[in-house]
């Protein structure tokens, strides 16, 4: 028959329905739609988020204050936070909420106050007008549940389920019959288990799966194995939690049909594809029934458990691992993909169990050493209560009462299962009782009794009689101005030459051309015509050349311009063209040629542009360090200072880069407008050649002297940020500076949602590794949660879509990683609605997601 644990109603936190869904209010004011929207998506930060905000407005109504604090409390129960639900919904303001009672209850629940709770529910239980009524009935049958009274949570759910016309009637009925089939009272269940064909859609699977599972229950095999297999072969519509155990139900009478080696195969087959299923503890259950009751070492299922056995991370160490220390190495299979915890886990105590039974020395080495890895990896699973009994009962088989007794006395003071504390105080009791202390032996066999289940505690309770009566009888626990026509031709060109704007000056040279072509000045006329194409926003290349060519077919006698200029303007073109040979050769020709010529210097820095960008960085250095060495032009030579050290910083070599250091020095000690950016570049420098906190403290002193409205603002601060995130290896204390730098340049960045997107995908990387202060072992994931999905909450078209994506992938991440997988469809599908570049790959993930968890949509 199928485990016990299967039988039961939703577990108590996923009996929290987002019940905002409900309300019938029309949202006008962005932020609470956006909070109600979240809380329909499952997105339980992102509504708190957003509902904190509206009830930190001053002068609110109290009526309004009291609909934002209920939701809060209910995105707060939702996201963990229970416990601050609680302290919120006894504010005054709160008071006539007709919700209270509902969400008080639920508060209750979450943290764990089952007993609370319910008392607070069974009063409004029979009061059908009372808000959520429905979901009060169904959270009381759970907490009933929670608190073993399954009577009672039969009664709770004939409220609904003895009432027809109710709505979800048939939903409670099926609680019922899960109830009735745990309690083996199949006869009651078959009679109330509603007709699959009479229910909704999104309710068939459910019956369908109760049905087979009491026609399994019933002993009827073939019908209950073809009911499986139908939902199995057609999962729509069902739970993962019942597709999953419809493996088990299935696996269950292939057994019973005598089918154990395709029942196996089923099952290993099964959690080999479904590794991280939740469900892993009845699937491996049923396993552990087909294991033989003496295996051989090549049975299929020990073998597939090897491959799922991990190489061990920790030494065997301590009381329990001093038997057979010398054990031999467990079987590993080499996989670069290693199985999820749990299934290792698993597969551990399984596999151990196996080779107890199978009673070769080497075989109980192997288990030994299993068993203790188990303890040792997994301190908090469930399955280590169990192997410490077995390996406690081990102990005493090898003659080794000391270890036996302190595994048994461990298991007996640990909060474990209660079967196990009573298995381990049985064989306890039996060791004291073989060792001729009957006191003791008495006192184990009691307490063994207080924990077994009935059959096996009335065993207890006899031989705690029989002892004492062997001793003695008695004793017993996230403006152009046009020329004057009388105005001479010479003084008209002057004008057109002092124009201040490139393009206005082109046109008025073009215009005087037109006018005067037979002017003498024409050459020169030309030369500035070319000169201002080429400095305009978008350099007219073409127009230039040709009044280089034009020039140089004119007749002799005609004023030719000065040669060095000419040379300094088609070395311009051949810069602009990005021809870096056709540049080299023209600025080495004005060095060669016109050495003591103002457009030497021009050509200097031009050359060692060009070396730089064909990456001749020792040879452009060479010629950059010589020019801002001897130049006149301040400007010019503070370029050329940060040009050579940008140089000197790409040669890959500690000097080079350390002569780097002292050149952007020079470029900031210049003084000249290029100052900051060689800031910037020097503390880019210094955080590249891993001299972090030497960066940290030099941008740190920088960033706190700029104004908020400097344009260098945000590219400092987020420097700044990547170097306290990278010192936070050796001073944990500067994460949380990057975390108020990033904080201080969201608040200056607010008209700038490109930069917003990078900055809160920063902050949600900073986030993720600052410990969360109300769990110091845990992070602060759920503000690094928030950051994220912040961005995906805009309206329109993404400023940009690089940082817009990560972070909106990494807000995915965070939900896969808390196995919130509603919430990761619905934030995967956000993501896809914006068709960006990585749209597809979202949409895909969305479906991945819905498939493999089976969400279903109605």
């Amino acid at each position: 028959m199928l485990g016990a644990t299967m039988f039961r109603l939703s577990a108590i936190p996923a009996a929290l329905l987002a019940l905002h869904t409900m309300l019938a209010a029309a949202e006008t004011d962005a932020p609470m739609r956006k909070g109600r929207e979240a809380l329909a998506a499952g997105l339980w930060e992102i509504a708190a988020f957003h509902f904190e905000s509206q009830l930190a407005r001053k002068k609110l109504p109290v009526v309004e204050k009291s609909e934002i604090a209920i939701r809060l409390a209910e995105a707060w129960i939702h996201g963990g936070r229970a416990a601050e639900a609680t302290s919120l919904l006894r504010q005054s303001f709160v008071a006539k909420h007709p919700e209270l009672p509902f969400w008080n209850g639920q508060a209750l629940a979450a943290q764990g106050r089952y007993g609370d709770a319910l008392a607070r529910f069974l009063p409004l239980i029979e009061n059908e007008s009372t808000p959520h009524h429905a979901e009060i009935v169904f959270t009381t049958a759970n907490l009933q549940l929670a608190l073993d009274q399954p009577q009672d949570a039969l009664a709770s759910l004939s409220v609904i389920a003895g009432n027809k016309e109710h709505p979800r009637a048939a939903l409670a009925r099926l609680g019922q019959v899960e109830i009735l089939l745990e309690l083996e009272r199949f006869k009651e269940a078959r009679e109330i288990l509603p007709d699959p064909a009479s229910l909704p859609p999104g309710e068939q699977a459910r019956a369908m799966f109760l049905d087979a599972s009491l026609l399994l229950a019933e002993e009827r095999y073939q019908e209950a194995g073809d009911r499986f297999q139908s939902l199995l072969a057609q999962p729509r519509g069902q739970t993962q939690r019942f597709h999953h155990l419809t493996v088990v139900g299935l696996a269950a009478a292939m057994k019973a049909l005598g089918e154990t080696d395709a029942a196996a195969t089923l099952l290993l087959d099964f959690i080999q594809n479904h590794p991280d299923s939740e469900q892993l503890a009845e699937l491996f259950k049923t396993l552990e029934s087909l294991l033989p009751e003496t295996p051989s070492l090549t049975d299929p299922i020990l073998e597939r458990l090897s491959q799922w056995i991990t190489p061990a991370e920790l030494p065997a160490t301590g009381i329990a691992a001093s038997v057979e220390g010398d054990a031999a190495s467990a079987v590993v299979f080499d996989d670069s993909d290693p199985p999820p915890a749990a299934l290792l886990a698993h597969a551990l105590h399984l596999r151990a169990l196996g080779l107890m039974r199978s009673g070769t020395p080497a075989a109980r080495n192997e288990a030994r050493r299993l068993l203790t890895r188990l303890r040792l990896e997994f301190p908090s699973n469930p399955l280590v209560g169990d192997a410490m009994f077995l390996l406690a009962r081990d102990a005493l088989a090898a003659n080794q009462p000391d270890a036996a007794s302190y595994l048994l006395e461990t298991l007996r003071e640990t909060p474990a299962d209660p079967r196990l504390k009573g298995e381990a105080a049985f064989v306890e009791a039996v060791a004291a009782f073989e060792r001729g202390d009957f006191t003791a032996a008495a006192a184990l066999f009691d307490t063994a009794a207080r924990n077994l289940d009935a059959r096996d505690s009335r065993a207890a309770r006899l031989n705690a009689a029989m002892v004492r009566l062997a001793e003695n009888p008695g004793a017993t626990t996230i403006q152009n101005q046009n020329s004057d026509p009388e105005i001479s031709a010479d003084l008209d060109l002057e004008r057109a030459l002092a124009q201040p704007d490139p393009a206005k000056r082109r046109t008025a040279i073009e215009e005087f051309l037109t006018r005067e072509p037979e002017h003498p000045r024409v050459p020169e006329a030309r030369l500035a015509a070319a000169e201002a194409a080429l400095a305009g926003a978008t350099p007219d290349l073409s127009f230039a050349r040709a009044q280089l060519d034009t020039i140089a077919a004119m007749q002799p006698g005609s004023a030719t311009p000065s040669p060095a200029r000419l040379a300094l303007v088609r070395l311009r073109i051949e810069d602009l063209a990005g021809d870096p040979p056709a540049a080299i050769a023209a600025a080495k020709a004005i060095i060669e040629g016109f050495p003591a010529d103002p457009a030497a210097p021009e050509a200097m820095l031009v050359l060692g542009r060009n070396l730089f960008e064909t990456r001749s960085y020792n040879d452009a250095r060479l010629i950059l360090e010589k020019l801002a060495a001897t130049d006149a032009d301040p400007g010019r030579a503070q370029a050329a200072w940060l040009l050579a050290a940008r140089s000197a910083a790409l040669v890959a070599t500690t000097q080079s880069q350390q002569e780097a250091l002292i050149l952007f020095d020079k470029a900031i000690d210049a003084k000249g407008p290029v100052s900051p950016l060689a800031r910037l570049e020097k503390a880019r420098l210094l955080i590249d050649m891993n001299r972090i906190p030497e960066a940290a403290g030099f941008l740190g002193k920088w960033f706190r002297s700029l104004d908020a409205k400097d344009p260098l603002h945000l590219p400092a601060g987020i420097l700044l940020g990547e170097a306290l995130y990278a010192n936070s290896g050796s001073n944990p204390a500067a994460l949380e500076e990057a975390l108020a730098v990033y904080d201080k340049l969201l608040d200056h960045a607010r008209e700038q949602p490109g930069v917003i997107n990078r900055i809160q995908y920063l902050r949600g990387r900073t986030l993720e590794q600052i410990p969360d202060p109300k769990d110091p072992s845990g992070k602060r994931e759920r503000q690094a949660f928030v950051a994220y999905y912040s961005v995906l909450e805009t309206e329109g078209t993404p400023a940009e879509w690089h940082y817009f994506e990560l972070c909106g992938f990494r807000a995915l991440a965070l939900l896969e990683k808390a196995r919130r997988w509603p919430a990761a469809v619905a934030c995967a599908r956000k993501i896809a609605s914006f068709k960006g570049p990585r749209a597809e790959e979202a949409a895909t993930r969305a479906s991945q997601l819905q498939l493999k968890h089976m969400i279903w949509e109605d």
